[in-house]
């Protein structure tokens, strides 16, 4: 099971874990964990690229093996949030299908 929890603040999202291997398939034909880390790595990478975020104000560490991120933005901004949000659209997504290797949760910082 895939756990990720998105953290935020009343106004905006400054971020999110990821965590678990969803167990859907065998390690390289599962495609809920793949589809995981593309939406968990496109947000990384959107942050100092779309967003502007520097990459010093981008505390992240990530884990392959264990299936784990855990990424926050020091700095947060209207398209920091926006990237958020979009990961959370497709993480949704994936829930309407796959609800069975994924849960997903909020907690306020």
């Amino acid at each position: 099971m895939i756990t990720i929890t998105i953290y935020k603040t009343k106004e905006q999202i400054n971020g999110f874990i990821v965590e678990g291997h969803s167990g859907y398939a065998e390690e390289g034909s599962d495609i809920v964990c793949a589809s995981v880390s593309i939406l968990s790595y496109t947000a990384l990478n959107a942050m100092n690229l779309v967003a502007g975020v520097s990459p010093e104000f981008i505390s992240y560490e990530v884990d392959e093996e264990t299936g784990f991120m855990n990424m926050r933005t020091l700095k947060v901004n209207d398209k920091t949030d926006v990237i958020y949000r979009n990961f959370m659209v497709g993480i949704e997504l994936l829930l309407e299908d796959y609800s069975d290797y994924i849960t997903l949760k909020f907690e306020e910082v």
